[in-house]
């Protein structure tokens, strides 16, 4: 038992005044993740939105089949695939594609939505999102089976319908469920292999929605030692000169894309605009530094979590804008300095 240490979650964002390209930021993208794994990182996230201004990553598992191809080792996890907009049985052929692509890597994070606009833009009922992720759920389980099966939801219906090729895992795929609220918290226990906390809260809340995802797991009749935990958690690492004039821009971006959707950006009515938080906040959820200073930052994280079987702490080191360089050097020192710290927690 030891915390597995994960990069990303990379979001491919480009600020409409960056002069980077989506192409770059695509490929660069793949590079990182190469080098991630090169210096050891255990795995590599990515996220999940639509109709952003910034690009903001939209179609993840062919993105996490570029990565497969790219490393032999490195585990690949969505944070989070949002599964209202995807038809189950489409998402349970193409998360078996880069599963099997990459030798049975792949952590298959699954979330609601809470974006009107994206409901809107797929024309789903926002009504409808805790069910169908449910039922979701339920047909990929039967799906990676390999197996011809009938199922009837309130939302979808299939009869004696087959996805072939199966997983590498005779076991499906690892799911991992999302959400903050204490319902989702306690459907991530009862649905999913593990539960995957967003960023931004302390230590404390991490602990008591831990064990709310545990106790739901208990109640269904699970293995809680084999309950998975992926926290979440900003962080960047610097040497030469103030580290937070370096990560500043790109954090208040990243950050305040989710306040600008808050506030009505990317709709119909308005362009795209983003709305960061003050920045003491902003410091707060982004702890930057040298790599000794965020080693201890993030080492109680660690302590706390490091019996568990399977915890991950995704770290993220790039933001939008970023120029790859600047991201590299960030992942190595944090790969070379701050991981052995955090494995000896």
């Amino acid at each position: 038992m030891t915390v597995q240490v994960g990069i990303g979650l990379f979001t491919a964002q480009v600020p409409p005044d960056s002069d980077r390209t989506f192409d770059h930021e695509y490929r660069e993208t793949v590079d990182m993740v190469r080098l991630a794994e090169t210096i050891g990182f255990d795995s590599a996230w990515v996220s999940e939105h639509h109709g952003a201004g910034d690009g903001y990553m939209s179609s993840l598992l062919p993105t996490l089949a570029a990565m497969a191809a790219a490393t032999e080792r490195i585990r690949l996890g969505t944070g989070v695939v949002l599964a209202p907009f995807h038809h189950p049985l489409r998402l349970a052929e193409d998360a078996a594609t880069v599963d099997l692509s990459s030798g049975g890597r792949l952590l298959l994070g699954l979330g609601l939505g809470w974006r009107k606009e994206e409901f809107r833009m797929f024309g789903v009922p926002m009504g409808e999102r805790v069910r169908r992720t449910v039922e979701t759920v339920e047909i990929l389980r039967r799906a990676w089976t390999g197996d011809r099966f009938t199922y009837e939801g309130r939302l979808f219906s299939l009869d004696q319908v087959r996805v072939t090729p199966a997983p590498t895992r005779a076991s499906g795929i690892p799911i991992y469920l999302g959400g903050m609220a204490e319902a989702a918290i306690r459907r991530a226990g009862r649905l999913g292999d593990g539960y995957i906390k967003s960023r931004g809260g302390d230590l404390e809340a991490m602990e008591r929605d831990a064990h709310l995802a545990d106790q739901a797991a208990r109640d269904a009749g699970k293995d809680v030692a084999a309950f998975g935990f992926a926290q979440l958690q900003n962080a960047f690492v610097w040497q030469d000169g103030d580290p937070w004039g370096v990560v500043k821009r790109g954090a208040a971006h990243h950050i305040g894309a989710y306040g600008g959707w808050a506030e009505g950006s990317d709709t119909p009515g308005q362009g795209f605009f983003i709305s960061p938080p003050d920045d003491a906040t902003l410091r707060r959820i982004t702890p930057a530094g040298s790599p000794t200073e965020v080693a201890q930052m993030l080492r109680p994280i660690a302590a706390a979590f490091a019996e568990r079987r399977e915890f991950h702490l995704i770290v993220r080191l790039h933001y939008p804008g970023m120029d790859f360089d600047t991201a590299a050097t960030a992942i190595e020192l944090f790969g070379e300095k701050v991981i052995p710290a955090l494995k000896g927690a």
